[in-house]
């Protein structure tokens, strides 16, 4: 009985895989739900329960742990790969982190409940994103960069959505959907195949600590000061004012990832993570240097420092998993010191922003030294990661990434198999070395000259050199040609035997 249940449940994730292999990736859009939900809390919880140092420990202890469980993930990244690969390991951690949410959401609706409750919802709670994130990074560092980023700025329109939910639901549904939304996020990841092909790679160097560590410090500016500008100048305002920016920031987040969704369908393959990064931080710093003119206007202030917080942190994401993808790099190093980083930066800003803000308050003082301290800060930033040390990371790359294995699994493997033996024929009646049949069998197949390439980790002049070759033997002058031919051959061997 048991066994048939898991053959029927086996059976159905195969099937929606099949149907739509880039489903499981958008789990990550629950892990990025629980992130908001814990950041506004106040937001959804009703106003009669809990106090804001309740809210405001519950916020502090959950990332410090997240962060702390990061960092081990990090160290601790050749001993935990396997781990992740068990299929127990996602669904047990899952079930901990609910646990962790409940404890979370009693502490805030039942304030007499204790301090030790919500000291272990934030110890579960914490550990258990930890695990679901870097299960993500996992996942995303199988995929191209264009794919990466669409999937992921469409997994935040789904996050926006779900915590607009959270925040206009009554408190019991807000409250479930909350506690939940771990268990969404490891059920969606199950949908993802755990046995993939592994993806052919270029031979990339890995001695790029340096300059990892100089984006990460970037990336980690960045988040420091926005959020230490916004939460500085919040503590001045209204709450009424407050809330208003926290509408206008999450549709400015939706309206954001819709246009780098659009842009990553326009680029393809060709994102160049690099100069999108510089331009975007750099773009950044322009309009925080301006902000402060918007200090009357305390909701579009509040919501556009918010959005390039959450710009960054996104963006930080895609390019995680790009270095992962292109370099070989474990996902638990990358993405256990690259994103703990980028938490540290945005809590170290709400705490140091929130003891600020208070201060100017009661001392009459001008915020201007303040701000100018963090644009002092950005800069150094910018100066310790000029484009080319970023180039030096994300160089542009198209090739076979998970969901293209995926898809080929899924075509019928005959058709794929007479194309071989079809190549094979051509290549023998022709007279083709084994490189130019190689060659001939990804042109085919319709990749690109860029792709064969890379698939093949020659220059693609040397592509270009082997397709006029190929070209010229079938007397053939474009690739409609080459495939009439391939497809009008009827000399292919019985008995020859595909290889890939």
């Amino acid at each position: 009985m048991i066994d048939s249940i898991k053959q029927r449940i086996a059976s159905y994730f195969e099937s929606v895989n099949d149907q739509a292999p880039f489903l499981g990736y958008l789990g990550i859009a629950f892990w990025s739900a629980w992130i908001l939900s814990t950041s506004g809390v106040q937001d959804w919880i009703s106003p009669s329960s809990g106090t804001e140092s309740t809210f405001s420990a519950a916020y502090v202890e959950t990332r410090v742990v997240l962060i702390a469980a990061l960092i081990a993930c990090g160290i601790l990244s050749s001993s935990l790969s396997r781990l992740f690969e068990k299929r127990w390991s996602i669904p047990a951690i899952a079930a901990l982190a609910v646990a962790g949410d409940v404890c979370l959401a009693v502490s805030w609706l039942v304030p007499e409940s204790g301090s030790m409750l919500l000291h272990a919802g934030s110890l579960l709670a914490g550990v258990g994103a930890a695990v679901l994130f870097i299960k993500a990074g996992i996942l995303y560092s199988a995929l191209s960069p264009w794919r990466a980023m669409l999937l992921f700025m469409t997994s935040q329109l789904v996050a926006a959505c779900l915590y607009l939910i959270v925040t206009v639901a009554p408190t019991p549904i807000s409250t479930v959907l909350f506690c939940l939304l771990p268990a969404f996020g490891a059920i969606t990841f199950a949908l993802v195949p755990t046995k993939k092909n592994p993806v052919a790679r270029p031979k990339t160097a890995k001695s790029f600590g340096r300059t990892f560590a100089r984006l990460v410090f970037m990336i980690f500016a960045f988040r420091f000061c926005s959020n230490y500008i916004k939460t500085m100048l919040a503590t001045l305002q209204t709450s009424e004012a407050i809330e208003l920016g926290v509408v206008g920031n999450i549709l400015l987040k939706m309206l954001v990832a819709l246009i780098f969704v659009c842009y990553a369908f326009n680029a393809s393959k060709k994102v160049d993570y690099g100069r999108v990064c510089y331009f975007l931080f750099v773009g950044t710093t322009i309009i925080l240097v301006v902000l402060p003119l918007f200090e009357d206007h305390v909701p579009l202030f509040y919501a556009l420092n918010g959005t390039l917080s959450g710009i960054t942190g996104n963006i930080a994401f895609c390019i995680f998993a790009y270095i992962c993808f292109q370099s070989k790099s474990s996902p638990l190093r990358i993405f256990g010191f690259g994103y703990s980083a980028v938490l540290l930066g945005s809590l170290l800003g709400y705490l140091i922003g929130g003891d600020v803000g208070p201060l100017l308050a009661e001392e009459n003082l001008s915020s201007t030294p303040f701000l100018v301290g963090a644009y002092a800060l950005i800069l150094l930033a910018l100066l310790v990661s000029p484009p080319k040390q970023l180039d030096k990371l994300m160089l542009p790359v198209s090739y076979e990434d998970a969901i293209d294995l995926a898809k080929r699994k899924s075509e019928p493997a005959d058709a794929e198999d007479r194309l071989i033996l079809r190549s094979q024929s051509v290549s023998q009646r022709y007279g083709l070395t084994e490189r130019e049949q190689e060659v001939l069998v990804l042109l085919a197949r319709g990749h690109g000259r860029r792709y064969v390439a890379d698939h093949l980790q020659v220059s693609l002049n040397t592509v270009r050199s082997h397709s006029r070759n190929i070209y010229a033997k079938l007397g053939i002058h474009s690739h409609s040609e080459l495939m009439a031919l391939l497809e009008s051959d009827e000399s292919s061997p019985s008995n020859a035997s595909p290889t890939r």
